[in-house]
């Protein structure tokens, strides 16, 4: 008798034969099952076979304003119906417009964009921009980020990510994240800029110590080097400022933005820079040349989802949905304090420690049995990222609270069987 596949096995099947076995193997081992996407509404995703999950993944940070929102699928279709990508080399007034809207939102001088389509991609833009400003070469990042696996990016990456891709760019030159001294020790006359993510998420949202970005925007300016921060995931309302490092009063040189300004519907990112990069963009205004950035399409969509980004409504609710989820978190933390070790968050950027990465492994697909897409942070296994749109309900977290009490309460009792199998 032949065996009736369902839609997520013949899926996975496909997927195995014309991209990658690998990739299938993989999303059994974070998820515990082949889990293929279906259909997705706000804050609640379902697979193929139609079991409905709590999204607590949110791609990293591109569906901040839910899944399918209407407002950007009406701006997106009404785009289609008049304009098309338009081309890069010459000037449009949608750009510009776009362009206008994102400066005005950015705090301090930071007045001009230069559009890309990824975030990776635009962490090239500020890179380049960066020794091309300052006529430098070395590039200052930080261990276990995260900003792309190409280029730049792919070599400030950690090193079992690069090694595969050696030689990758030079200059780039890690330190430990929240050390000013280890920077202090190795900034000179070849440093073209210090580019970091504000909160490292694929670390397991590691907030910056008190005054540790103040000190560097002032070792920054000690040194005429540039200041840049990737906000690509903690940016666009997640912390619950539309741009993370307004909690910290620091404006950099560069900002780094992408995902949820797309709102889940089309690529767009931009390095958001200052006067003194800009001096270097006027000399060479075709420095990135790049065919899709800036497309009319990707604009309209962005200047919607800033609109509703960055409309104090929204801002409100992401501290109160935080402070509800902590609230959460504290509570599983004294009923399972050997399991749930502790809590990290700032807004909807949040998450839960376990002791090792088998225990996180254990939670993770825990979780997803429960029907919560959460899986573990790239670079800290032991720890449960939950990073939900910014659009999920008070019935939601309380749903999703529920959900996490059952995964822990079953990771637990599977940890204590030993014949148990994540």
């Amino acid at each position: 008798m032949l065996e009736v596949l369902t839609a997520s096995q013949a899926a996975c099947d496909q997927t195995a034969a014309h991209i990658s076995a690998g990739r299938v193997q993989a999303m059994h081992a974070t998820a515990g099952y082949g889990f293929v996407q279906g259909p997705s509404k706000g804050a609640v995703l379902t697979d193929l076979d139609g079991n409905s999950f709590i999204d607590c993944r949110s791609a990293g940070g591109v569906f901040n304003l839910g899944h399918r929102n209407p407002v950007i699928a009406r701006v997106l279709t009404d785009a289609v119906q008049n304009v098309d990508m338009g081309d890069w080399m010459l000037l449009s007034g949608i750009r510009a417009a776009a362009a206008e809207r994102l400066a005005s939102l950015a705090p301090g001088n930071l007045n001009y964009v230069q559009w890309a389509v990824t975030g990776s991609e635009a962490i090239e833009v500020a890179c380049k921009f960066a020794r091309g400003t300052t006529g430098r070469r070395n590039i200052i990042t930080m261990q276990n980020a995260y900003h792309g696996f190409s280029g730049f990016s792919l070599a400030a990456a950690p090193e079992g990510m690069r090694e595969p891709f050696a030689p990758v760019t030079p200059g780039v030159q890690p330190v430990p994240f929240g050390d000013i001294g280890a920077i202090e020790l190795i900034i000179d006359d070849d440093t073209a800029a210090i580019l970091l993510e504000t909160v490292q998420g694929s670390g397991g949202v590691i907030l910056p110590p008190d005054g540790y970005l103040k000190a560097l925007r002032a070792l920054c300016d000690a040194h005429g080097v540039l200041l840049i921060f990737d906000d690509v995931q903690a940016g666009m309302g997640r912390t619950g400022k539309l741009f993370s490092f307004e909690h910290w009063d620091v404006t950099p040189d560069m900002a780094v933005v992408a995902k949820a300004m797309g709102g889940g519907y089309y690529p767009v990112s931009a390095c958001v820079c200052n006067d003194r990069v800009l001096a270097f963009v006027n000399e060479r205004p075709l420095a990135h040349p790049s065919t899709f950035s800036g497309s009319e399409i990707g604009c309209l969509v962005a200047m919607k989802s800033l609109e509703l980004l960055a409309a104090p409504a929204l801002l409100d609710h992401v501290a109160k949905m935080g402070a509800r989820l902590s609230a959460g978190y504290q509570e599983l933390q004294s009923q399972f304090p050997s399991l749930v070790t502790g809590s990290r968050q700032i807004g909807l950027f949040t998450g839960l420690d376990t002791p090792d990465a088998e225990t996180g492994k254990a939670l993770r697909h825990a979780a997803v049995r429960h029907g919560l897409v959460a899986f573990t942070a790239p670079y800290r296994p032991q720890f449960l990222q939950i990073w939900p749109p910014l659009v999920i309900t008070e019935a939601e977290v309380d749903e999703l609270l529920l959900r996490l009490g059952h995964a822990v309460r079953d990771a637990a009792d599977g940890i204590q069987d030993p014949t148990t199998e994540y």
